[in-house]
């Protein structure tokens, strides 16, 4: 799974009470460390549009360190960087104005937590105090007017990055599927050539047979103890990747009457990165060369849970690497950059017949054409792949319970914060329930 909004604040947290407990030999190291929070605070909460003015006081640049006041500014800091790698569609989260309220109230009890520690090492009718204490007074009035009873809902599911991994094999998949699908992404469509798509056709195909391998051990496992709606949605992402294996097989015959390039061997990063996927993947399906029985590679129904996550990545991984690899079929298209052969060009149109004249050996068994019909069975085979891979990433995203939020895409360009949105302030906590 990968880490969500809502899981850096509760590791947010976390720092807050370690701060709030811990005492400073150096009241000055306090001071600097409490002025990165506030500054790591202002930019959280300008993220979720709201100017947090008490920040405006402080006129001197806070410093990074790995103090506890630090580590607290660095965790805030951490959330905030999070929503700003959204895309518009996930930022959308942030016109909601009871999770606005309720993200606001959460990340305003944290840094007063931490308002603690450096309240406790700084004295009275100073300068820092009053600074600290304008900060938490404004902070304390966040998250008075929050929202405990609704919670972040769909905003704290927003994700950013790539999967959690630990260190066993299982783990590790999600993650390698990830790498996958991001140094394919990093690609420019415009730079590949047939024998680059042609190993992204073959990576597809695999990537299909591990994942029905997996999905026909999670049926046959006697210890996954899955429910029968599970199980169901499981036979449809078996037919749905075996169609998507059977489309990519019929594209790789397709790349073979249309060609960009010679043959050769291809050295994109995303095949790096797929075969270090298939080597996970056959180290946990094979790890001595022999495939595992299914009660083997599916021992209790914890281990079903965390396959199913693993699927659900792989699968999604798939789905957009066979997109790309659609639109840069079709910038090879447009660009007029494959040939066909002659003779399959004119049995559509005899205008492309040899003509029977002296010139006739001149003529090259191969052309160039930017019209599309002539690569209708190739865009047909690629499209039938991607819109089954789709299928299979739906259905794998519901076994898994995993969010839209949890999966931004990438290639967007740098959003700026919104403007600022102050919501009206409620009359008491508790008369919550009471408000139409």
């Amino acid at each position: 799974m990968r880490t969500t909004y809502e899981d850096l604040l509760r590791a947010a947290r976390r720092s807050a009470v370690e701060a709030a407990q811990s005492r400073y030999k150096n009241r000055s190291e306090a001071v600097d460390d409490w002025r990165a929070v506030v500054a790591a605070s202002a930019v959280h909460l300008r993220w979720l549009r709201h100017r947090f003015r008490a920040a405006d006081l402080y006129d001197e640049p806070a410093v990074q360190s790995d103090r506890p006041l630090g580590r607290l500014a660095q965790a805030i800091g951490a959330g905030s960087d999070l929503l700003a790698l959204q895309d518009a569609s996930n930022a959308s989260l942030l016109d909601d104005p009871w999770r606005l309220r309720a993200a606001r109230a959460e990340v305003a009890a944290i840094a007063l937590t931490g308002a603690d520690c450096v309240i406790g090492h700084t004295r009275s009718r100073t300068p820092e105090r009053r600074l600290a204490e304008l900060a938490s007074g404004e902070l304390e009035k966040l998250a008075r007017h929050g929202e405990p009873s609704s919670g972040l809902g769909e905003l704290g599911l927003l994700s950013a990055g790539g999967p959690v991994s630990s260190d066993d094999e299982l783990s590790m998949l999600p993650r390698r599927a990830s790498r996958w699908e991001r140094a394919d992404d990093d690609i420019a469509v415009e730079s590949l050539l047939t024998r680059d798509l042609r190993s992204t056709t073959a990576q597809i195909r695999c990537v299909c047979g591990y994942v029905w391998h997996l999905a026909c051990h999670l049926l046959a496992s006697s210890q996954a103890e899955l429910s029968a709606v599970r199980r169901l949605e499981l036979g449809v992402l078996k037919q749905a990747v075996r169609s998507a294996e059977a489309g990519a097989l019929r594209t790789a015959e397709s790349w073979r009457r249309r060609l960009s390039d010679l043959d050769g061997h291809t050295g994109t990063p995303s095949e790096v990165m797929f075969l270090d996927l298939r080597a996970a993947l056959d180290q946990f399906v094979r790890p001595e060369g022999r495939l595992l029985e299914p009660d083997v590679l599916v021992p209790d129904h914890a281990t079903a849970v965390r396959v199913l996550e693993v699927v659900d990545e792989i699968v999604w991984s798939a789905e957009q690497v066979a997109r790309r690899q659609q639109r840069a079929a079709a910038v090879l298209v447009s660009q007029g950059r494959l040939f066909v052969p002659r003779q399959d060009v004119s049995k559509q149109d005899p205008r492309y017949l040899n003509k029977p004249n002296n010139t006739k050996l001149l003529q090259g068994r191969w052309l160039r054409t930017t019209r599309p019909e002539f690569f209708a069975a190739l865009t047909a085979c690629l499209a039938w792949s991607a819109d089954h891979l789709s299928v299979a990433s739906d259905v794998a995203r519901r076994l898994a319970g995993t969010s839209l939020e949890r999966r931004p895409s990438h290639g967007q360009p740098l959003r700026k914060p919104a403007p600022d949105f102050e919501l009206p302030e409620l009359l008491d906590v508790q008369d919550q329930g009471r408000l139409p």
